[in-house]
């Protein structure tokens, strides 16, 4: 696909990529939905009235696309496409957006700053990260940047204490005192009680990790700063031992 094509996908006779049809599977909707090429991913536009569809990233979350709904593709690289069929079946299609983002701007196209004389630059950055925390935040994340689909949420304390030692209570109280900063002294909102009336610390794990891949605080290259596993999955490295 080039920047602009629209390809349409589901049941009906008409759309441009079609399945689900020999033999006939009617919980898939005949117009299922389209994929529109951008020049840095995909969108996919559920076209469908009531049909839902699920887009995973590899790695990376699983996103639902509800009925009438349209998500891109980016930052991912590589995702599948689910729709869901009647007794369990489902339909993949794997869109590689990698051609599209090698292919170069239009002539005339270039970069330009927009930003105001003596605007403040966007910053969404700590201040100051430790050592520790970064290998905590390193190990929190992991699971995100390398499964994909329900496996890639962010690690549980017990997790990240079997990945970089120490015990799931130490992890809590760095972990904790971390996201405390960040929205004390750095002002990042969603990370603490006074956003989410009535929520647990434990549950802020999430929050956080969004956060440190969101900021590019945490990429792939900081999980140098974890041990190797042994069998490749996160968090498993030390229990089987």
């Amino acid at each position: 696909m080039q920047p602009g094509d629209i390809l349409t996908f589901g049941r009906g006779a008409e759309r441009d990529i079609r399945f689900a049809y020999d033999p006939q599977d009617d919980f898939v909707s005949r117009q299922a939905g389209s994929l529109i090429a951008l020049k840095d991913g995909v969108l996919v536009r559920n076209d469908s009235r009531t049909q839902g569809l699920i887009l995973q990233a590899f790695p990376g979350p699983e996103i639902p696309v509800g009925p009438r709904m349209a998500v891109g593709t980016m930052p991912y690289e590589q995702v599948r496409l689910v729709v869901p069929g009647r007794h369990g079946s489902r339909y993949a299609l794997l869109l590689d957006t990698r051609g599209l983002r090698a292919q170069p701007p239009p002539a005339g196209i270039g970069a330009v700053d927009t930003r105001p004389a003596g605007a403040l630059p966007t910053r969404a950055q700590a201040a100051k990260i430790t050592a520790r925390e970064m290998r905590l935040l390193a190990a929190l994340c992991e699971p995100l940047l390398l499964l994909a689909g329900g496996e890639a949420t962010a690690a549980t304390y017990r997790q990240i204490a079997d990945r970089v030692g120490g015990t799931p209570a130490s992890v809590r109280t760095c972990l904790d005192a971390l996201r405390h900063r960040l929205s004390d002294d750095d002002g990042i909102p969603g990370l603490r009680n006074d956003d989410a009336p009535g929520a647990r610390a434990d549950t802020f794990g999430p929050a956080l990790a969004q956060w440190a891949l969101s900021s590019g605080t945490v990429t792939t290259e900081d999980l140098r700063l974890l041990p190797q596993h042994d069998t490749g999955r996160p968090g498993t490295a030390t229990e089987t031992q």
